[in-house]
């Protein structure tokens, strides 16, 4: 055997050496996870729209989205929300991004709320994956996302008071 031969036969089984220790114990379907990072709905708080004469309308369970992180993801990849499950969305500070549908399969009423926690616009039957502008129609300071169709359901309307409560 020659000398190229040999040192030819030698690489090929350190590859064949190395192509197996890299892929031990790895499954094809170990590679993918069995849900989005972030989709999994987690109740942070419990959230009540009241009326301006303090009549409570509607409660929900809220997941908070506080981070860039959060509040970048929103309801992206998510399937399905409860209906009595929203998100809030807390900039930390007074803004007027818009928002939009874009990989996001639930039809949405996304509430803008000013920093007196009252409602003050209502983009209502968003349409998903869209990437249209939904304009908040001025600074707000939360936003809640809940399933479209709902804001009309439960008469919530402009001047509406949100409260929530921190779940433990």
């Amino acid at each position: 055997m020659t000398m190229a031969r040999l040192i030819l036969k030698a690489s090929a089984a350190l590859l064949l050496v190395a192509c197996v220790a890299c892929g031990k114990g790895k499954s094809p379907q170990a590679a993918a996870p069995d849900s989005i990072p972030g989709t999994t709905f987690r109740k942070d708080a419990v959230l009540t729209f009241s009326s301006s004469s303090g009549q409570t309308k509607a409660t929900f369970d809220i997941e908070i989205a506080a981070t860039e992180e959060t509040t970048r993801q929103g309801l992206m990849y998510r399937e399905k929300m409860e209906p009595g499950q929203a998100m809030l969305f807390d900039p930390q500070g007074l803004s007027r991004t818009p928002f939009w549908m874009k990989n996001t399969y639930i039809p949405l009423d996304i509430v803008f709320i000013g920093e007196d926690k009252k409602v003050m616009h209502i983009a209502g039957n968003t349409h998903p994956f869209s990437e249209d502008s939904i304009e908040p129609g001025g600074l707000y300071r939360y936003v809640l996302e809940i399933n479209a169709g709902l804001a009309q359901k439960l008469n919530l309307n402009i001047g509406d008071t949100i409260t929530w409560t921190n779940s433990d």
